[in-house]
């Protein structure tokens, strides 16, 4: 589903709407509360057919910094994410944001929302899941993190499995993790890098962790 953002970028057009922020604040907030109530309406809907929880998939922030500034964010999206973020749990569904990005100046919002779960901390932006997992991991989970753009794309089956061991070293103590790629599994990922991951998160990613005496290269053998 969709939080705040998508839907108003879809009906104004990007462009539009950021320049909509400076000379049409009002119009903006409009979009957002659309937004809202078209979210709780969906998601009321689908917790009748037993959805078990939400998935949000707005985008707040390309690579080098997010779409909008700290403070226009917190007036004119932050208060819509915080009720949709409730309404949500009104029904008893659990948050999992995603927005990938540089979403640094715009974290402690976004956790501060209500969300439960936060994905994908992206690495090409910069955020480390050990770094958030130490900031916020007594109150969010976290989903994430193996490269999609550059290792499960182009990196070697070995390369894969230590980031995969890498990601649950840096973020699986105490639970909270839901290990998956940085964004997607694209058409552009290897199937064997692929499996390389999944086979490395059945071996590794089960409590308790151990993780002392793996042997990556008789992992990458075991599952090529």
């Amino acid at each position: 589903m969709n939080d705040v953002f998508s839907i108003p970028r879809y009906l104004a057009g990007f462009e539009n709407l950021l320049i909509a922020t400076v000379e049409q604040p009002q119009l903006v907030r409009g979009l957002v509360e659309l937004s809202v109530e078209i979210n709780l309406a969906m998601a009321r809907h689908v917790a009748r057919h037993g959805a078990d929880f939400v998935f949000t998939g707005d985008d707040y922030a390309a690579a080098e910094r997010p779409f909008v500034s700290p403070q226009c964010f917190r007036e004119l999206f932050y208060p819509g994410l915080k009720r949709v973020v409730a309404g949500f749990h009104d029904l008893d569904l659990p948050v999992i944001k995603h927005t990938d990005g540089a979403i640094q100046p715009l974290l402690e919002m976004i956790v501060d929302s209500g969300i439960d779960c936060l994905d994908p901390i992206d690495p090409i932006a910069g955020l480390d899941i050990g770094q958030i997992k130490q900031q916020y991991g007594h109150r969010i989970a976290l989903k994430g993190n193996v490269d999609c753009a550059h290792t499960l794309t182009f990196g070697t089956e070995k390369q894969v499995v230590e980031e995969t061991i890498a990601v649950i070293r840096k973020a699986a103590a105490g639970g909270g993790l839901i290990l998956s790629s940085s964004n997607s599994i694209h058409s552009g990922v290897k199937p064997g890098n692929y499996l390389a991951m999944w086979n490395a998160i059945r071996m590794y990613g089960t409590y308790p962790i151990q993780l002392d005496n793996w042997e990556d290269q008789q992992l990458v053998e075991t599952f090529s």
